[in-house]
C-alpha cells in the first residue's frame, strides 16, 4: 500500500512538472529569490549594535536580489531591492570612505541601467534626464515600480556625491541629475518612501552648493517647503525631521527654536522596529546636533 502511495505521488509530481515551461520554472525561482531577500531584509537589525549593523543579515538580502537579478536582468522589483540593500550595506554596515564611495559607484551603475529598462520599456526615444519631467511622468504614468528605481537613483548618486566630494560632484552635474530624479519621483508617486521625492529635493537644495552656471537654480526655500511637504506626507518619519531641523538652523535663524523643538522630539522617539538601525542614528545624530548646540 505504502508503495503504491508513493508511486502515485511520483507519478502526480511527475505530471505536474511537465505542466510548467522552463520559462516558468525561471520566474518561479526569480520570485524564490526576491521572497528570500524580502526575508533577509527584515531581518537586517538582527545584531545591531546602535546604528551599526551586521554584515551577514544584508548581505543575504542582497545575494538573493542578485540572483534575481542575474535571472531576470530586466527585473526591476529585484533592482530597486537590490539597491535599497546596497544603500543599507553602505550606509550602517561598512566603515570605511573608500568603500562606501566604490559601493555607491556600482548602485549608481545599477540604476543607471534599471532606467534605461523603463526607457525601453515605455518606448520613450531619447534619455529621460534629457527630457521635462513631466514628459517622462506622461510616458511612464502612475507607476510605483518605476517611481523605486528613480527614488533609489536619487539616493545612491547623491551618496556617490556626498563621498566623492560635493563641490566636485556638483561641477560634473550630480545635483542636477539629482533634482531630476526626484521631480520624477514626485509626479510619479509622491508618497513612496515616506515622501521620497520630497525629502530627496528638500536635503539637495539645504545641502548642494550654489555655483553659478552650474547649479545657480539651487534655493533655500525650496529645500524647507519640499521638506514640510514630505512631512506632511510622512508625519513621524525621523530623518525628514532631522533634515528640516537642519535646514531651519543653517537658513533660517529666526525659527531656531522650532528647529530645537524638532531635534527635542527626535531624540524622545523610540525607533520604529521597521527602521530600527535607521531610525538609531537619526535619533543619535538629532542628540549629536542638541549636544553642539548647547555646548
Amino acid at each position: 500500500m505504502v508503495t503504491k502511495l508513493a508511486q502515485t505521488s511520483a507519478a502526480l509530481t511527475l505530471a505536474v512538472s511537465t505542466l510548467y515551461t522552463p520559462c516558468d520554472r525561471a520566474l518561479a525561482s526569480v520570485a524564490d529569490s526576491i521572497a528570500a531577500g524580502d526575508a533577509a531584509w527584515s531581518r537586517r537589525a538582527e545584531g545591531h549594535q546602535g546604528a551599526r549593523a551586521e554584515p551577514a543579515p544584508i548581505q543575504e538580502a542582497i545575494d538573493a536580489y542578485t540572483a534575481a537579478l542575474a535571472a531576470e536582468p530586466e527585473n526591476l522589483d529585484a533592482r530597486w531591492r537590490l539597491l535599497r540593500a546596497l544603500y543599507f550595506q553602505g550606509e550602517f554596515v561598512l566603515d570605511d570612505r573608500d568603500a562606501r564611495l566604490e559601493l555607491f559607484e556600482n548602485g549608481r551603475e545599477i540604476a543607471d541601467t534599471g532606467r534605461l529598462q523603463i526607457e525601453k520599456d515605455y518606448g520613450m526615444t531619447e534619455d529621460s534626464l534629457e527630457m521635462k519631467p513631466q514628459e517622462v511622468a506622461a510616458a511612464i504614468g502612475k507607476d510605483t515600480t518605476a517611481a523605486e528605481i528613480y527614488f533609489w537613483s536619487s539616493t545612491h548618486w547623491g551618496l556617490w556625491g556626498r563621498y566623492r566630494g560635493k563641490i566636485a560632484a556638483a561641477r560634473q552635474g550630480v545635483a542636477t541629475k539629482i533634482r531630476k530624479f526626484a521631480e520624477i519621483v514626485i509626479l510619479l508617486d509622491e508618497r513612496i518612501e515616506n515622501g521620497g521625492g520630497h525629502r530627496v529635493l528638500g536635503r539637495l537644495n539645504a545641502e548642494a552648493p550654489k555655483i553659478p552656471l552650474i547649479t545657480g537654480w539651487i534655493s533655500r526655500d525650496l529645500a524647507i517647503s519640499e521638506l514640510r511637504r514630505a512631512l506632511e506626507i510622512a508625519p513621524r518619519d525621523l530623518l525628514t525631521k532631522l533634515f528640516l531641523a537642519e535646514a531651519l538652523l543653517e537658513f533660517r535663524s529666526q525659527q531656531k527654536q522650532e528647529a530645537l523643538d524638532i531635534l527635542r522630539a527626535i531624540v524622545a522617539s523610540e525607533p520604529d522596529p521597521e527602521w530600527l538601525v535607521e531610525e538609531t542614528k537619526t535619533i543619535e545624530d538629532a542628540r549629536a546636533l542638541l549636544t553642539k548646540l548647547n555646548d
